[in-house]
């Protein structure tokens, strides 16, 4: 028999007048507005699209609900926020600090998951976990990390994720006598085959493109420096004291490859990659023949469809894997292959006082017959090591290669002062390429103004 829902679409004005608390019980349905004298569970999610009852992720939660077992005693609270992400951001951190208007589960970017915990805002579930045998069994061990707090515990079920790595056009691969397949395993080989473009293709041939300016923020910051600071064995942030290690060699070895590009003329003109919109560029490029490769996310290859923006010249959708490869990001030094990652999770609301049941139902909501909705839906890349079996899923484009990436990901620091330090990282890059600013000069003046913003104690 279907189940009741209640689905309640945010809005401004909803703070004030909302009247389902954190965790209603059965005892308390004058208060809810149930009449069912069933348990509430509040849930929260970003429909952006406003997608509503058609979207993926009320359908995901129904149909994990409806072959619920518990579905008879728990009445689902389901509330949509239509929203932008940043919009989505503020409003549940107003919803989770109010008795009043708590959900007790709610959809949360990993991105923002550390400043919400810092904030007292999410349950921590390390005991969770650990009693439910498919965290250790089913979920992607490096993809853990990014639901992890600074204290090492656990605060999140990842639910998606995304891989970085190196798009190549093999058409211009061949031409330059570099073959049609292609996996680097240094950053020496990424310049050999830059080199070897610049020599041997048409003048107009780029040979590598990345984020490297202030307007495309997270994406120089993360898809660009962090993809090459992950290679060096260094780390940004130690997420036990907050300390940013901004003097590593590591540090210095990723922007003087930055340099490198820009100074041997393997880049774009100045004009392009300044642009902020300069992935238009290397899209437009890609498609055309006349970009040999670009540092660029797992979904990339969606630009390329002959329905997209920027249609694959001379291939079909079917032969689409004729034309571009998916690399791994190799390390400096020819010691494996790195990748960066983001994602969305599930938390609990530390004010939720039905955290045993709102986790009950996350590990239904990933069981494979449910979650494969989700993964279907979104588009994202599964956190379960164990979706191959349905066929919507591993008959994807590239699902193998960015499979294997997240198998070596890396996240951003977990520090809640971590957005300070990357606006001031992608503004240090942005003067590199503008300017043509020495490395050290760049890097001394940045040093200065991440000690000035978070304070010297925390910057080394």
């Amino acid at each position: 028999m279907k189940k009741k829902l209640l689905s309640t679409v945010l809005c401004a004005a909803m703070v004030a007048s909302l009247a389902a608390g954190c965790g209603n019980d059965s005892q308390d349905d004058s208060s809810s507005g149930s009449s069912s004298g069933k348990t509430k569970l509040t849930i929260v999610y970003n429909d952006s699209g406003d997608t509503g009852e058609d979207g993926y992720m009320y359908n995901w939660i129904m149909q994990t609900y409806e072959s619920w077992d518990r579905a008879d005693e728990v009445e689902l609270d389901v509330q949509p926020i239509v929203a932008t992400d940043s919009d989505y951001v503020t409003k549940v951190q107003t919803l989770v600090q109010d008795d009043s208007t708590c959900p007790d589960l709610f959809f949360e970017d990993t991105f923002q998951l550390n400043t919400d915990v810092a904030a007292g805002y999410v349950a921590n579930i390390t005991d969770y976990v650990a009693a439910w045998d498919e965290w250790d069994s089913a979920i992607i061990e490096a993809l853990k990390e990014g639901t992890k707090g600074t204290d090492g515990d656990t605060y999140a079920v990842p639910v998606s994720t995304d891989v970085r790595g190196l798009w190549y056009n093999k058409d211009v691969f061949e031409e330059a006598g570099l073959g049609r397949e292609w996996q680097p395993e240094s950053w020496q080989d990424i310049l050999d085959a830059c080199a070897a473009i610049q020599k041997n293709c048409e003048e107009d041939v780029v040979p590598i493109w990345f984020a490297c300016n202030s307007g495309e923020a997270e994406a120089t910051s993360m898809n660009t420096f962090q993809m090459l600071l992950a290679g060096t064995g260094d780390s940004l942030c130690d997420d036990a004291t907050g300390v940013y290690d901004l003097s590593s060699d590591g540090v210095t070895d990723s922007l003087e490859f930055i340099k490198t590009c820009l100074d041997e003329g393997y880049l774009g003109t100045l004009s392009e990659i300044l642009d902020t919109s300069d992935y238009t560029y290397a899209n437009t490029y890609m498609s055309t023949g006349k970009l040999g490769m670009y540092l660029n996310g797992s979904w990339g290859y969606a630009d390329y469809l002959q329905d997209a923006g920027y249609p694959m010249e001379g291939y079909t959708d079917d032969t689409l894997t004729d034309a571009l490869g998916f690399a791994q990001m190799p390390t400096k030094e020819a010691e494996g292959y790195v990748t960066m990652s983001g994602g969305w999770s599930w938390a609990l609301a530390e004010n939720s006082d039905q955290k045993d049941l709102a986790f009950e139902f996350v590990t239904e909501m990933m069981q494979p017959d449910n979650y494969i909705l989700y993964v279907d839906g979104s588009g994202n890349l599964s956190t379960r090591n164990d979706m191959d079996s349905y066929e919507e899923y591993s008959s994807r484009l590239y699902i193998d290669e960015a499979t294997a990436m997240s198998e070596n990901a890396y996240f951003r620091p977990h520090d809640e002062n971590y957005s300070k330090v990357s606006s001031y990282l992608y503004a240090m890059i942005d003067t590199i390429v503008r300017n043509d600013t020495d490395v050290e000069t760049a890097l001394a003046d940045f040093q200065s103004s991440v000690k000035t913003a978070i304070g010297e104690d925390l910057v080394k």
